[in-house]
């Protein structure tokens, strides 16, 4: 992962210092400025040199193009979706309401090609990463 990393040139104090040599569990790191679609380039490389990492990226958006939000967790799957600055995927409610339809819910979300089964999905992979979070230990303060 720390290669992913120093290729991208991440690091703890955006894009201003090096990359470190040991990660810390629930600290951000980031860089200042990439090219817009950097942030898929680093997930291929985390998924490649870190298999069994969870992990949630984004990408702020830029003028016109929207930003990029990916979250992973090993064994439950992927979300990618548009975000805003902030950060938050941006999921569309007209793609979440046939997840909550009750009869087209139950017969649409048994495969990977429809919205319904993508909707659920996403929810698999945020209620493990919300797991995640309550079990991680305390930040450790800035070095």
């Amino acid at each position: 992962m720390i290669a992913a990393f120093e290729a991208e040139g991440l690091d703890s104090d955006w894009g201003h210092s090096t990359t470190p040599a040991h990660l810390d569990l629930g600290r951000t790191y980031c860089i200042d400025e990439v090219a817009v679609g950097a942030s898929r380039d680093l997930t291929r490389a985390l998924l490649t040199t870190a298999p069994s990492a969870a992990f949630v990226l984004w990408q702020d958006p830029v003028y016109e193009i929207p930003g990029d939000y990916i979250a992973h967790v090993p064994g439950v799957g992927t979300v990618e979706a548009e975000c805003n600055a902030a950060g938050d995927p941006l999921i569309a409610l007209k793609d979440v309401i046939p997840f909550f339809n009750t009869a087209y819910g139950s017969a649409r979300t048994q495969t990977e090609d429809n919205t319904a089964g993508q909707i659920r999905q996403h929810a698999q992979v945020f209620a493990a990463l919300d797991a995640l979070i309550r079990f991680r230990p305390p930040v450790p303060a800035p070095r």
